[in-house]
């Protein structure tokens, strides 16, 4: 498995999820103790954007991750169409000396 390295945006991208984790579950854990442990919309709506939060930071990096293993295939395929494309272009230029010697005199 080849491992890429990591450059600063999905270093940010870390630490800002990590953060946003941590500093979200903190505020939220305090907030329902000033409430008395009681549970009300509010927390509800609060918790419920915290985690959508979350899953946004996780969808972010996954998209950062397919789009890089895009564009190395992409690479890859580019290379392996030139390089047809220069023996085609070798192969295309003994065909023609083949059909010029094969053909008929009229």
């Amino acid at each position: 498995m080849q491992f890429n390295k990591l450059n600063i945006f999905e270093v940010v991208l870390l630490v800002v999820g990590v953060a946003a984790a941590i500093l979200g579950f903190q505020l939220i854990n305090q907030v329902y103790k000033t409430d008395n442990y009681e549970l009300s919309w509010l927390m509800i709506i609060a918790i419920f954007s915290w985690l959508t939060l979350l899953v946004m930071f996780i969808l972010l990096s996954l998209m950062v991750d397919v789009s890089k293993k895009e564009l190395n295939e992409l690479k890859v395929m580019i290379s392996l169409l030139s390089e047809n494309f220069q023996k085609g272009q070798r192969m295309s230029g003994k065909t023609k000396v083949l059909r010029i010697s094969g053909e008929k005199k009229k």
